[in-house]
């Protein structure tokens, strides 16, 4: 038994219906978690509220101390123009949740808002081993800051960055604790994560829970998970964007298992105006509903 996160924003509200649709359809969790702003929560679709398998997290409420200000404020004390605080936000709630009260089972499954599961498809082996789906990626950065945190080099040919991740409770704890033991400064391992990035990549995106957690369970934990890899097609968005039909995610489901629908992805006229305007809508309803909350 597992539980299932999905950290969410806004802009992915209206598409984690079909997300939520296809995760209820394929897998049997415990429980789901869509962990948001609290005060946004209220325009997640009544398809999603009325579902009692779903239960929304306040996501400055998980942890202590953890919040989207404490981590925009971290990144604005390094000189950061830009401060991607959303983005390093979303990946601490993940590693986060196994802290926290929420986490009641040995495993959970971080799964992205913006991808649809179109198979069943199991996470553990018939030995009880869990699975990582493997993929091609390199971002030099990640293990920039995974040696200057752990003194842990790129351990694997292949990257642990994909739309999801299956992470053991007891290992994601023992990773925490052993990055609050690190020398790198900070009072929090979310601070530490942040002040592990060097100057020169200070305005890129230069941390990766995935390749983080990955490389550690490689050379701490090498037998606790097996590798594989799933047909998937990223860029699902470019046929008909969001406003993807039911007949051609079955026509999807012949060839991937898992498909993900970005929202600035743009496909073919007609589509790509509408989808244009769909993302251009969608942005504007966010910045309104901001302005009335704060």
């Amino acid at each position: 038994m597992y539980n299932i996160i999905l950290p969410v924003v806004y802009k992915d509200y209206s598409f984690l219906k079909l997300t939520i649709r296809s995760l209820c359809k394929y897998l049997k969790p415990k429980k789901i978690f869509i962990i948001t702003d609290i005060r946004m929560s209220r325009y997640l679709p009544n398809d999603i509220k009325d579902n009692t398998l779903c239960e929304v997290i306040d996501e400055n409420r998980l942890l202590e101390g953890l919040t989207y200000q404490a981590v925009d404020g971290i990144l604005k004390s390094q000189g950061r123009k830009y401060s991607k605080a959303g983005w390093y936000f979303q990946q601490f709630l993940k590693m986060g949740f196994a802290l926290s009260s929420y986490c009641d089972e040995d495993y959970y499954l971080s799964w992205d808002a913006d991808t649809i599961l179109l198979k069943n498809i199991d996470f553990f082996d018939e030995t009880g081993l869990p699975f990582f789906t493997m993929k091609t990626e390199y971002h030099k950065p990640y293990f920039d800051s995974l040696e200057k945190l752990l003194n842990i080099k790129k351990t694997n040919t292949k990257s642990y960055i994909a739309e999801h991740m299956m992470f053991n409770r007891g290992i994601m704890m023992e990773l925490i604790e052993a990055i609050n033991k690190s020398n790198v400064s900070g009072n929090t391992w979310y601070e530490k994560i942040l002040n592990s990035i060097v100057p020169e990549t200070i305005s890129a995106n230069a941390f990766s829970e995935f390749e983080t957690y990955g490389s550690y369970c490689k050379v701490h934990h090498p037998n606790k998970y097996k590798e594989r890899q799933l047909p998937s097609f990223r860029k699902a968005a470019l046929i008909q964007g969001r406003l993807v039909s039911d007949r051609i995610l079955n026509e999807l489901s012949q060839d991937v298992c898992i498909a993900s629908f970005e929202i600035y992805e743009r496909p073919p006229f007609p589509w790509g105006v509408i989808c244009s305007c769909y993302e251009k809508i969608t942005n504007y309803k966010a910045l309104i509903i901001r302005k009335f909350i704060k």
